[in-house]
């Protein structure tokens, strides 16, 4: 049986001892103060559409409202087999044994996100851009995906992929 648990797991089991473990926080147990003081920086945060920069200061023992949007279990769609570690944000790995392939498929790659991916409601590739811009780009652009497949070659490469997450049991 893993070891590895969810945020809501965590959460159900103890909210305190989740507090400390994700957020490496000592939280003090609910008060009525705490949950008003807690609640009006949601209610502010998300009116600004700003992060909250006293987060430290809400109750402890609560999951982020952006992490608790569902208690449904999580799946990944064409990734059967795939060992979730987290589901906020995405972690999951392949098992040793589904990797006996020449060429992983990608219903086998491993899938590492650092924030919450957007929803992708009714995808059209005829609708999406990649713009490329800050401070160092001398030519700032937006290219659609149509221009991507005129601009340049088509090419197949069999390269190597492997997350720098492996390494993160020496660490």
């Amino acid at each position: 049986m893993s070891s590895w648990k969810g945020i809501h797991e965590l959460y159900r089991a103890n909210p305190l001892e989740a507090d400390r473990l994700l957020w490496e926080r000592e939280s003090e147990p609910l008060s009525r103060r705490g949950f008003l003081r807690g609640s009006g920086l949601v209610a502010m945060s998300t009116a600004l559409g700003a992060t909250i920069p006293f987060a430290h200061l809400m109750p402890g023992g609560l999951i982020p409202a952006a992490l608790a949007e569902t208690v449904d279990p999580f799946e990944l769609p064409g990734k059967d087999g795939l060992v979730i570690l987290n589901d906020r944000p995405i972690n999951a790995e392949t098992p040793a044994h589904l990797l006996d392939d020449d060429i992983t498929p990608a219903s086998r790659l491993f899938v590492r996100n650092n924030g919450i991916p957007p929803a992708v409601t009714d995808a059209n590739p005829d609708d999406w851009n990649v713009t490329i811009d800050g401070e160092s780009c001398a030519r700032p652009m937006t290219l659609s995906l149509a221009d991507l497949k005129k601009k340049f070659r088509h090419r197949t490469l069999q390269l190597q992929l492997e997350c720098g997450g492996n390494g993160r049991s020496e660490f």
